[in-house]
């Protein structure tokens, strides 16, 4: 079977081109003649039998096999990057290197513990952690980019490989002083009778959410969104509306900002994280004994 060789110089110009949108101003950032980019951009359209872009007089627009190839270029380059990076770590003597893609709740709960004991037991090994939404995380273990991913186990993995991680509740969070504060506990439908402080959209959280308003028949009151944890609460302690969160990110904060988690009766509220990779078979040993470590605990 015939080798597919792609040419890495004439994929770098292509990201070029399409990050400047001009073939020009491409040319001008990497310093070489325009009708050389010109060329090569040529040779790769030949080489994928298709239009990558579309010349006008003002540059160039990708079409929607460029898109593809551009989205799948970036992550060759961040991944030999990170060979790069690896094999820099091995030469100055260090052991290993894992870049580890998160959700919220698994970072707010028993990640930093493990990660301490871990780095405790391997100090030669680098810990890279990158908070995400449930796509993203998918798309960099997918990618490559991430060596293994923690998100909610309701997140679709299509062709990755999962292990259960650990569990967490949900609570409805309150200001102090609010008619539900005083709850021994609620339904998600009595916290529809008022405005609500959402996570941003691709949070898994937002997603149950959403679900299981539309399964009462009803609709979030979305007053506020908020990309983060910290800024729910500030929300939250500030009267802009109510919101669910992850137990470990309410219990340490209710003193300190007035707020108050009350237990939700819906079972959705009990929710599972599952670890997902690439390939089990395949894995480093640094990842592999991470792993092993954080499922032994769980």
């Amino acid at each position: 079977m015939a080798v597919w060789r792609l040419d890495l110089v004439s994929l770098d110009l292509f990201l070029s081109v399409a990050d400047e949108g001009s073939i020009a101003a491409a040319a001008e950032r990497k310093n070489i003649a325009a009708s050389a980019v010109s060329r090569r951009l040529q040779e790769l359209e030949l080489q994928m039998d298709t239009p990558l872009v579309l010349r006008h007089a003002r540059g160039v627009k990708l079409t929607p096999a460029g898109e593809a190839l551009h989205r799948h270029a970036a992550s060759v380059f961040e991944l030999l990057s990170r060979i790069r990076d690896e094999m820099g770590e091995h030469a100055r003597g260090a052991r290993g290197h894992i870049r580890i893609a998160t959700n919220s709740s698994a970072l707010v709960a028993s990640l930093p513990e493990e990660l301490a004991r871990y780095a405790e037991r391997f100090p030669g090994i680098r810990l890279e952690i990158q908070e995400l939404v449930s796509p993203e995380i998918e798309r960099q273990v997918r990618d490559g980019v991430a060596d293994l991913g923690l998100l909610g186990a309701g997140a679709p993995c299509e062709g990755l490989e999962t292990l259960p991680y650990r569990r967490d509740r949900l609570l409805a969070v309150v200001p102090a002083g609010h008619p539900l504060a005083a709850c021994d506990d609620i339904g998600f439908g009595e916290m529809l009778e008022f405005p609500q402080v959402g996570m941003a959209a691709g949070s898994s959280i937002q997603q149950i959410l959403v679900e299981a308003a539309r399964r009462l028949g009803r609709e979030l009151d979305l007053r506020v969104t908020a990309s983060s944890f910290d800024a729910v609460r500030r929300m939250i302690q500030a009267g802009l509306g109510i919101a669910v969160l992850p137990e470990a990110c309410v219990e340490p904060y209710e003193r300190v900002m007035g707020l108050v988690g009350v237990k939700l009766r819906d079972a959705w509220s009990e929710r599972a994280l599952k670890i997902c990779v690439r390939d089990l078979r395949t894995l480093s040993a640094p990842t592999r004994l991470f792993i092993e470590m954080i499922a032994a605990e769980h």
